[in-house]
């Protein structure tokens, strides 16, 4: 034993408290609900569970647990997402004497289930949402409150017992027996456990006792609680162990848990709105997120009293910045912040210090709390002098059992305690060096070793690096943590054997890792870089990311202007362009940004997004928030959505004035009125060399010209204008040449189920591009064509829900003056013009309620507002131009547009098939009786067919008479996928948790952008939703086009549970295939 100075002892000894023998966090949290039964416990997404229902609920959940086998010793995983059912959970397991571990339902299967192996449980708990359960199920799923069941016990691949998956519908419970079952925890016996990297590869699970928790909630309490109780946000993901004490703590003490409702990515305005809203008094951040709400309150002055009802947060994960703690304080000096340090394996941190007027920099991270201990420590086990570094070791009531199953590492990291005069036999190798004041104050300064944090996670690089070493081409991995733009994150070098490429490579480690330890960047190498002793140079490797952004961005000068303060050249979009590529260079790990790639797919994440999203506001000046990110994730779509405009100092300034919510459907509405006021005059307006050299011959369909014809609606009419006897189709297809163009409307037609081999025979390919001035063809190939096409189909347009005006503007309108022009070249052609009712806004018909847009020329007070849906409206301006000049003419305008009867596939483009996509991903869908259009591919391709043949004129909409129940279609889809059907908050709550896991996930992203949030008011809600699945019946008359389909004998097809049925044969096969 060695022995330390009495004034060591002070400096590193934390204040000696007795604890209440025989006492549990448990016990704390019953004693409040029989004081205060009725106080406000948990809130999440308006809900609110008072003391007493929240602990009956988890008795009557423990209940069911105990019925299945749960008792002390015995570990229970919590299948989770954020939500009331957390908590409740959490304190029934403790009900039963068991521990809880708890996993996260977005991490992939085969880790979710490895984990769950490790455990060796009979029961998992899954309150994860509908249909989450499916995800880990082995062999039954019981909901809670069922009872036990008398099947077999299911059973792993190798015939070794497997738990049952216990599914939690909190509303479902029924009444307790009990308040416990099984004997009380004692406070030495096992609580919990968290996963943490493991260096090996494998996760281990840090294993802590009712104690060490104990300890930690006592001490707050009585450091922090003063008056009233507090009110906690919960602002950590539950699988980190800080997240513990922001759900239990404050109910040890009377106080309350405020949980987040589920988004999609961080977004720290909307955690400011929830501060606000709910007068939140304290929570935590890890310090890079810290540094980006700094960043957002010091842009956003008007935010900062927003966050008065804050007293204190704590700060915690990795080090601390001293200059964002000098600027909170400046803004909000009543708050504390307190700045925590502490492993998992020792009950949540256990070194607190207030830096709030601390000048100190770098700032420490403090001394021990009660009951435990911390030292520094040389390599022989001996305190360092003040100021000199070593390895932090912990000790005392803190400590944990060790980790699951790995009595080697847990001998390696527990060791024993040399120190007489430090309680306890074991203490805690830390791996983190630091050193102390001559106050005993601990500083912080890095790993010993390859462990490191990011956001706050500890990563060890071995589990990274024997994860993406299971791609079948790696031959060998190694990841370093870099810093870059004020944020850390994880890359990784590779070399390989064969082809593969960057994506795929990140592919296979989305896969196989959770998000927070999936590298940001790949980077393949042919050789590893090597240092003196042979192995991998992690320093090279870190200079490989230092390198500058390789040549091939064109440097785009800064404005010019004149001396003497006279007027500056109005900057070009090209400025703004290049503005936002510095801004993606600031955040982002990629050496070169290109402007048509997502930024996720670059390596950004919720926190870049978030710095992203705060830069371009500032930058624009226009509100600009993280789901603006989502809804246009390259450059070239936020430029865009900015509308391409800059300020007098090459900023952009677009929507500086204007007021929004920051959503992505706020900015894609304010653009598109901002560009389309810049174009909307003159782009209605047909040029006058557009005009008829002679009067029309008599109709003749022989010689068709179609555009569109690699997209969804184009396969369908190239298919069935080619089914009409003696025509040849001439495709317009965008291509680096005619063999390529070929195949690509090969494909596509086969994609669709649509290719004949007696196709190729009357089918010729003209490669061209709609965007490009005569379509990108020649002027003698022009004039052979013109000369010889009679009939133009031109259905070949830019649809996108996010992007403006401004981007459709070249494909839809400046394309269809081209057509235009060609139709009148050498001689007069037909034109049939594919168009969209989504060309007409919401505005009311001016014949009143019950009245139908008719098939006809729509005012422009009637033109859509989307960027997509103007575009259209002007294309028809055009086309009515042109035939009132004389071109034979005829409209067609599509509603919602289905899969064919005969076939199922869908347009994977479309809001319908995006929104089941989305369903598949979270399992479940939401109920509503709202009707859809539902217009088979095989019944338009048919109309428009038959209207090429017989020469109609005029304009037509073409919809099926009938609309279904979307929620026919959706219980379709849930009968054969096992989805659970919810009510629209719980299911937009899922859908968020889902793409907290992949945030750069486009269906999810997508579905989000496109789905209205809940606001708690089901009406506005449903004509929120009528905006997106619309029953184009009510609103619009389709007499031509039926009088078109009994002309020539077309029946609709009926709508019925066949139809549905290949729809979901597909989404059936594509899941397996």
């Amino acid at each position: 034993m060695q022995r330390l100075r009495e004034t060591q002892v002070a400096q590193f000894l934390g204040r000696a408290v007795s604890l209440p023998p025989d006492r549990t966090v448990l016990d704390l949290v019953e004693a409040w609900a029989s004081r205060t039964p009725h106080a406000p416990a948990v809130e999440c997404a308006g809900r609110v569970l008072d003391y007493e229902r929240m602990t009956r609920m988890a008795s009557a959940l423990a209940r069911d647990l105990h019925e299945h086998g749960a008792g002390p010793g015995d570990l229970v995983p919590l299948h989770a997402r954020n939500g009331l059912g957390l908590p409740v959970a959490m304190l029934a397991v403790l009900k039963t004497g068991a521990a809880f571990v708890p996993l996260d339902a977005t991490w992939p299967e085969q880790r979710l289930r490895g984990m769950i192996r490790a455990c060796d449980p009979k029961v998992v708990l899954s309150v994860a949402g509908p249909g989450a359960a499916r995800d880990v199920a082995v062999g039954t799923t019981r909901d809670a409150g069922a009872g036990p069941g008398r099947d077999a016990r299911p059973t792993w691949g190798d015939d070794s017992a497997a738990p049952v998956i216990l599914a939690v519908d909190l509303d479902r419970l029924g009444a307790p027996t009990a308040d416990r079952f099984g004997p009380p925890a004692r406070p030495d016996d096992l609580a919990y456990g968290f996963y943490t990297s493991g260096s090996t590869g494998v996760p281990k699970c840090a294993l802590n006792t009712h104690r060490g928790l104990l300890n930690r909630f006592l001490y707050m309490t009585d450091r922090f609680v003063t008056g009233d109780p507090e009110r906690v946000l919960q602002n950590s993901r539950h699988t980190f162990d800080s997240s513990l004490w922001q759900l239990l703590w404050p109910l040890t003490h009377g106080g309350s848990v405020v949980i987040p409702e589920p988004r999609g990515m961080l977004d720290l305005a909307a955690t400011v709105d929830v501060i606000a809203r709910h007068r939140i008094t304290m929570t935590d951040f890890v310090p890079t997120i810290f540094n980006s709400l700094v960043e957002l309150l010091h842009s956003r002055p008007e935010s900062v009293p927003r966050l008065g009802s804050l007293r204190r947060l704590l700060i915690g994960g990795e080090e601390i910045n001293a200059r964002a703690v000098r600027l909170f304080h400046e803004m909000l000096p009543d708050v504390a912040l307190i700045n925590t340090y502490g492993p998992t394996e020792a009950a949540i941190g256990s070194v607190f210090h207030d830096v709030t007027r601390d000048r100190r920099s770098p700032l420490p991270i403090g001394r021990p709390i009660d009951n435990t201990w911390a030292i520094v420590l040389d390599e022989r086990n001996r305190p360092v002098a003040p100021g000199e570094i070593g390895e932090i070791h912990i000790g005392g009531e803190c400590l944990g059992l060790g980790y699951l199953g790995d009595p080697q590492r847990t001998d390696a990291a527990f060791v024993a305690n040399p120190f007489a005069e430090l309680p306890g036999s074991r203490m805690y190798r830390t791996g983190d060096l630091g050193h102390h004041d001559a106050d005993g104050v601990l500083f912080f300064g890095g790993r010993r070793d390859q462990q490191f944090k990011i956001g706050g996670v500890r990563v060890e690089s071995g589990e990274v690096e024997q994860a993406i070493a299971t791609h079948p081409r790696v031959r060998e991995a190694k990841v370093v943590a870099h810093e870059h733009g004020g944020s850390t994150y994880l890359a990784a070098f590779v070399t390989v054997g064969g082809d593969t490429s960057t994506d795929d490579l990140i592919r296979h480690a989305r896969a196989t890792l959770p998000a927070e330890l999936t590298p940001k960047r790949i980077v393949i190498l042919e050789n590893m870089p090597l240092n003196g002793n042979g192995k991998a140079d992690r320093g090279a490797l870190k200079r490989l990311l230092d390198r500058p952004a390789q040549a091939g961005a064109p440097a785009t000068p800064a404005p010019q202007g004149t001396a003497g303060g006279a007027t500056r050249r109005p900057p070009t979009a090209e400025h703004a362009r290049q503005a936002l590529l510095d801004l993606w260079a600031e955040v982002l790990p990629e050496p070169v940004v290109h402007a048509d790639k997502d930024f996720f797919d670059s390596g950004g994440d919720s926190l870049s997004a978030q710095r992203l999203a705060l830069a371009i506001a500032a930058r624009f000046r226009t509100d600009f928030s993280v789901r603006d990110v989502v809804a246009a994730p390259t450059v070239t779509d936020q430029l865009a959505a900015l509308g391409g405009r800059t300020g007098p100092n090459g900023d952009g300034n677009s929507g500086a004035n204007g007021s929004g919510n920051g959503t992505g459907a706020s900015i894609a509405t304010r653009r598109t009125r901002r560009d389309a006021a810049e174009h909307f005059g003159h782009d209605p307006v047909l040029p006058p060399d557009i005009r008829l050299p002679y009067a029309p011959a008599e109709p003749r369909v022989e010689h068709v010209l179609l555009t569109g014809v690699t997209g969804f609606v184009g396969a369908q009419l190239l298919h069935d204008v080619l089914r009409l006897p003696g025509v040849t189709a001439y495709c317009l297809v965008r291509a680096d040449d005619a063999e390529s163009a070929r195949r690509r409307v090969a494909d596509n037609l086969r994609h669709y189920n649509l290719w004949r081999d007696e196709h190729a025979e009357r089918l010729r390919v003209v490669v061209g591009d709609l965007a490009a001035p005569g379509l990108g063809l020649d002027d003698a190939d022009t004039r052979r064509l013109a000369e010889r096409v009679d009939t133009i189909v031109h259905a070949g347009a830019l649809v996108n829900l996010v992007r403006g005006y401004s981007a459709h503007r070249p494909a839809n309108v400046e394309g269809t003056v081209e057509i235009l022009r060609f139709a009148t070249r050498c001689r007069p052609k037909v034109l049939h013009f594919v168009s969209t009712l989504a060309a007409r806004g919401r505005a009311p018909v001016p014949d009143g309620p019950g009245s139908r847009a008719p098939e006809a020329p729509w005012p422009a007070a009637d033109a859509a507002t989307t960027g997509y849906g103007r575009s259209k409206w002007v294309a028809e301006q055009l086309v009515l131009q042109a035939a009132e000049r004389g071109l034979p003419t005829a409209v067609h305008r599509l509603g919602e547009v289905m899969p064919a009867t005969d076939t199922g596939v869908p347009n994977t483009g479309s809001r319908t098939d995006l929104f089941i996509r989305a369903c598949l991903r979270v399992g479940a869908h939401p109920t509503n009786p709202l009707l859809l259009d539902y217009t088979p591919l095989d019944t338009v391709g048919a109309l428009l067919a038959a209207a090429v043949a017989h020469h109609e004129r005029g304009w037509f909409h073409l919809l099926h008479p009938t609309p279904v129940q979307l929620g026919g279609l959706l219980g379709a889809f849930g009968s054969a996928f096992g989805l659970e059907p919810v009510g629209y908050e719980t299911f937009w709550a899922a859908l968020h948790d889902a793409s907290l896991a992949a945030p750069g996930d486009r269906t999810l992203a997508g579905a989000l952008a496109v789905l209205p949030a809940p606001d708690g008011d089901p009406r506005s809600r449903r004509d929120r939703l009528a905006d997106v699945f619309q029953d184009g019946t009510a609103l619009f008359s389709v007499t031509r086009a039926e009088r078109l389909a009994r002309r020539i004998g077309l029946r609709p097809p009926v709508i019925d549970a066949n139809v549905f049925d290949r729809y979901v044969h597909y989404h059936r096969k594509s899941t397996h295939s």
